[in-house]
């Protein structure tokens, strides 16, 4: 038995039994069109690269060829040279070539053509977009000849025509299609001109030309070689005049999920009815529906299934699984999220507000700080924000909503796993012995919490990245309260280690949100909390006391002694 290869590869569908996402109706619509439609016709099948545009005229091709008779140009075998003014009549050449056409006669027409195209300047958009054939050649030809040109045109169109009611006769078909595939990877003005051929000297009788195109592409090239100042209704008149029937790939009603379960199952990997919708809902707000963008996905996903298998311990198959395709739709649709959590410290309290649909923004706000956050690209952020969801669900091992040390533990294996296949990951600004002080510096703050419990539940704060002042072992802890005036506060307690025996400890009392202004000052007093040592004032809404040194020994005892006596201080003033 044959052994099932790894990996999927570019190679589009070559026919309808090959359709993973079920689009048959579009593919049985187009193709009923494209046989009984009036000629001559242009079709283009429209959408970005790797949407799917030459499966889709493969399947179209394999459903109609016994009724006519196809001829295949792919612009792409030649696109990687500089063939100048010659790829048009090598679109010409292949095919009268296809239509049988003697060597004697495809040598006529070609020599007519390329005298035609010395003779001729360029047609401009507005002649294109609304005058016929034989009326642009009589605006663009020499004026000692004035007929000839227009003759010449005619009768290459002529010659072409015999050629193709030949064919038809002898082949018993009824009409020529003809795939023109990948247009859009033409340099832009090319394209153009391309499409210029196909208009000028092709549209005959019993023929439908079916082009895969972006239309981005087009409009492009009309601008590259007619000018910037061409108007995008201009650029939309030239394409409504080449193109008499738009279509565009239906992306958005691609069955995803056959496609995904499809997936799975060649990689002898099974997962249930729900993961499979999760899957689906994580490649719909990372990648989207780029067929081509997919099978990068799932070759990545297959090569670090491979890895993580062995490498990783103490996961069950069906959790790491998801955390696996979750991290690998972030990496390749999200990016600046994937290199913040692979790059920097994530702790509990990160994930959850990554989770939470109140904090979330902050979050990402706090993601893109160093770099110009999207935003006003609302749609992006919708997107961003939709996926978090579904991310954060894939690495949840229960029903609680809350994630739990070892869900964080399994997410970090894995996430240490992925960086194989990043792009470009940053390296982490912290070393081990930062974590060891971290993590020391978090169990004392801890056991401080316990000790005022009374007071209050507190809230910790640590810093997942290095920053200007602040060290990845530097912690806040804080209890929130509320002033008649009608503004919000903490009072914390802040926490930086000076050397393995040694703490400073700084009490403050902040107003983050800063929409009190004076107000806040104003009301808290120069010396709000009475200690002998009056506090900084700092125009970002703190007010902070000097700091107080302690040793590992006495900072537990000593710093929830003086957070209690500033909490005292704050219980008199609120009254």
């Amino acid at each position: 038995m044959k052994k099932e290869l790894l990996g999927s590869t570019d190679i589009p569908a070559e026919n309808v039994e090959q359709d993973l996402f079920h689009i048959e109706t579009y593919i049985n619509g187009l193709s009923t069109f494209i046989k009984e439609c009036s000629t001559p016709m242009t079709v283009s099948i429209q959408g970005d690269w790797g949407s799917g545009k030459t499966s889709m005229m493969n399947m179209i091709k394999c459903k109609i060829s016994d009724e006519v008779f196809p001829i295949w140009f792919n612009t792409w075998q030649f696109s990687q040279f500089d063939m100048g003014n010659s790829l048009v009549f090598s679109m010409m050449e292949v095919m009268l070539d296809e239509l049988g056409c003697e060597q004697k006669m495809i040598t006529k027409v070609m020599n007519g053509i390329t005298g035609f195209a010395k003779k001729t300047a360029m047609v401009i958009t507005d002649n294109v977009a609304g005058g016929e054939a034989a009326g642009i050649v009589g605006n663009i030809i020499s004026p000692e000849k004035p007929m000839n040109y227009a003759r010449e045109v005619l009768e290459l169109k002529e010659r072409f025509q015999k050629a193709v009611d030949e064919k038809l006769t002898a082949e018993n078909k009824s009409r020529v299609i003809v795939f023109v595939d990948d247009l859009d990877r033409l340099q832009p003005g090319k394209a153009v001109e391309l499409l210029e051929v196909l208009k000028l000297f092709l549209e005959c009788r019993n023929c439908v030309f079916v082009i895969a195109v972006d239309y981005d592409v087009v409009a492009r090239g009309i601008r590259q070689k007619y000018g910037e100042d061409v108007s995008d209704e201009k650029g939309k008149s030239f394409f409504d005049k080449i193109i008499q029937l738009p279509f565009k790939v239906p992306v958005a009603q691609y069955d995803i999920k056959n496609y995904v379960s499809k997936m799975l199952s060649d990689m002898n990997i099974s997962v249930n009815d729900e993961d499979i919708e999760l899957f689906k809902n994580l490649i719909q707000t990372s990648i989207g529906l780029n067929p081509r963008s997919m099978k990068r996905l799932f070759n990545t996903y297959q090569l670090l299934d491979i890895i993580t298998r062995t490498s990783i311990t103490g996961i069950d198959d069906s959790t790491r699984h998801k955390i696996l395709f979750s991290i690998i739709c972030m990496q390749m649709g999200h990016e600046k999220l994937y290199q913040y959590l692979a790059s920097n410290i994530i702790d509990v309290e990160f994930i959850e507000q990554l989770g939470n649909p109140d904090t979330v923004d902050d979050s990402i706000k706090d993601i893109f700080e160093d770099e110009n956050a999207p935003e006003n690209d609302s749609r992006y952020i919708n997107r961003l924000k939709r996926f978090i969801r579904f991310f954060y669900k894939a690495i949840q091992n229960d029903d609680n909503d809350n994630i739990s040390e070892s869900e964080l533990a399994n997410l970090q294996s894995v996430l240490n796993c992925s960086s194989v296949v990043s792009v470009g990951e940053k390296e982490s600004t912290y070393s081990s012995a930062d974590l060891d002080e971290r993590y020391k510096n978090k169990g004392i703050a801890e056991q401080i919490n316990a000790r005022l419990s009374d007071l209050g539940k507190f809230k910790l704060w640590l810093p997942r990245k290095v920053r200007d002042g602040v060290k990845i072992s530097d912690l806040s802890s804080c209890l929130m309260f509320s002033a008649k005036e009608n503004f919000n506060f903490s009072l914390e307690y802040y926490m930086t280690r000076i050397n393995s025996e040694e703490i400073d400890i700084y009490i403050m009392i902040y107003n983050k949100t800063q929409k009190s202004g004076e107000l806040f000052f104003k009301t808290m007093g120069e010396n709000p909390l009475n200690f002998d040592t009056p506090p900084e004032i700092e125009s970002c809404g703190r007010i902070s006391y000097p700091k107080v040194t302690f040793s590992d020994e006495e900072v537990i005892e000593k710093t929830a002694e003086l957070y209690r006596k500033a909490y005292k201080e704050i219980q008199k003033f609120l009254g």
